[in-house]
């Protein structure tokens, strides 16, 4: 997660933000996207205590993330993407 400042009215999960808001906190892929198309002002910054340590599943293919699901005997049910699927295993270790 991250948190960002815009310069201008952007539209974020959906919705239209605005400056007047202050800081606001959005994904990664949220921040990055942002910042690409020239919407913030600075740099994105970690939302502070959001370091997690790295359990390596973001190198993993999705076939390998089944498998890896499979072998800890996590149910991965909806998840079909590889993002939701890290979500999932994520989720089950934590529980």
């Amino acid at each position: 997660m991250k948190i960002v400042n815009l310069i201008g009215p952007a539209v974020i999960a959906g919705a239209v933000r605005y400056p007047v808001e202050g800081p606001l906190t959005v994904s990664d892929a949220e921040a990055e996207q942002l910042k690409e198309s020239g919407r913030l002002d600075g740099d994105p910054e970690d939302l502070p205590g959001d370091e997690e340590e790295d359990d390596g599943l973001e190198a993993l293919k999705a076939d390998e993330l089944k498998s890896l699901a499979q072998d800890e005997g996590i149910t991965l049910g909806t998840a079909n993407t590889k993002p939701a699927m890290v979500a999932a295993i994520r989720a089950a270790r934590a529980a």
